[in-house]
């Protein structure tokens, strides 16, 4: 036995007044939308399109002033890239110092004159008294 929902009429008459107090506002917002896109319309095809601006008047060094000003993350990254740089040149002179020490022998030590032992030695070896 299958059993069938049943709608709370309640539930149905606010969502019905809800959908009436928000028509005519929706046909509103539609109507200014309307407006504004043929406004906007209107205005593209009246308005001539802007000259290309001329660098004539202009010297270089000051377009130059433009775009020197850096903001705080590009001074980080120019940093962070110059620390970079030196860490590879001391790491390179280390390596070259490294690999002419391998290239190069040391000098071979010069032999020292061992003198040979006594045959026989005046204290005996082991365990000495104590007294």
């Amino acid at each position: 036995m299958t059993m069938q929902h049943v709608k709370n009429p309640k539930r149905v008459a606010a969502g019905k007044m809800v959908a009436e107090r928000t028509r005519p506002a929706r046909e509103q917002q539609k109507k200014a939308a309307e407006a504004y896109m043929a406004s906007n319309k209107a205005k593209a095809t009246t308005a001539a399109p802007k000259p290309a601006p001329t660098t004539e008047g202009e010297s270089p060094e000051c377009s130059r002033e433009k775009n020197i000003t850096l903001s705080t993350t590009r001074w980080l990254a120019v940093a962070s890239i110059v620390v970079s740089l030196v860490r590879i040149y001391y790491k390179q002179e280390e390596l070259k110092a490294v690999f002419d020490k391998i290239k190069t022998p040391e000098p071979a030590p010069e032999p020292t004159l061992v003198e040979p032992e006594p045959a026989h030695t005046t204290q005996p070896k082991g365990l000495r008294k104590m007294i």
